[in-house]
């Protein structure tokens, strides 16, 4: 493992010799991915909704700032952590945010309960399982709460792109990062970057404030 390490480590410094966008550094960066996948050690994000799609966001991310910060605060450090650390650091973000929208879009509705008169059915007094809470709505009311700090935080020179404005329209039915970047005339990987150093991070804090994740960050359920 240790020769697989210093492979990549040295691969990358070759990677990172070639002008942005070359096809020399694109042939490096797909080695690396190839490379990296082998050692087993990213993130599987096993019985995670998208976590494939998860996967590929955090390897567009890997390729335009491993050498450069051009989505991120820096680039790749390799003085600060391990390639394989940093990766999945990243990329357990975006499964977390696969899982809150997919278990808020599973909690949005509650089946209203029809009290109609009907003959007593002996299975009708067995206690009913607890009904799931309304995460979507507790996340909208707390979003309204919290309106004027979540707009102040936003995108430079651009107040409109704000977190109540993301986190709004990434909640079921998300609106997709493309017709995001279409809309706001700003690049996918920059609002999808920002999202997960900005506003998700707060939306985290809110669910374990009210028991949606484990301490670990996963949903506990």
């Amino acid at each position: 493992m240790a020769e697989i390490e210093a492979r990549i480590l040295q691969l990358i410094e070759d990677t990172c010799q070639h002008p942005s966008g070359s096809l020399e550094r694109q042939k490096r960066l797909n080695q690396l991915i190839m490379l990296i996948q082998s050692t087993g050690k990213i993130l599987r994000g096993t019985g995670i909704p998208d976590a494939e799609e998860a996967l590929q966001e955090t390897w567009c991310y890997f390729c335009r700032n491993l050498c450069e910060a051009t989505t991120a605060k820096e680039a790749f450090n390799p003085q600060k952590s391990s390639v394989t650390t940093w990766i999945n650091n990243y990329l357990n973000y975006r499964l977390k945010d696969k899982q809150i929208n997919v278990y808020a879009q599973k909690n949005q509705f509650i089946t209203p309960f029809e009290n109609e008169e009907k003959e007593i059915d002996p299975t009708d007094l067995i206690p009913a399982p607890q009904e799931p809470r309304p995460i979507l709505a507790e996340i909208q009311e707390w979003l309204k709460t919290n309106y004027e700090q979540l707009k102040r935080i936003h995108i430079r020179e651009r107040p409109d792109v704000n977190c109540y404005v993301l986190i709004s329209r990434r909640l079921p039915p998300e609106t997709a990062w493309i017709d995001l970047s279409q809309e706001f005339d700003i690049p996918v990987a920059t609002l999808s970057n920002f999202y997960q150093r900005q506003c998700f991070p707060r939306l985290l804090n809110f669910g374990k404030s009210q028991a949606y994740f484990d301490s670990e960050g996963y949903f506990d359920i």
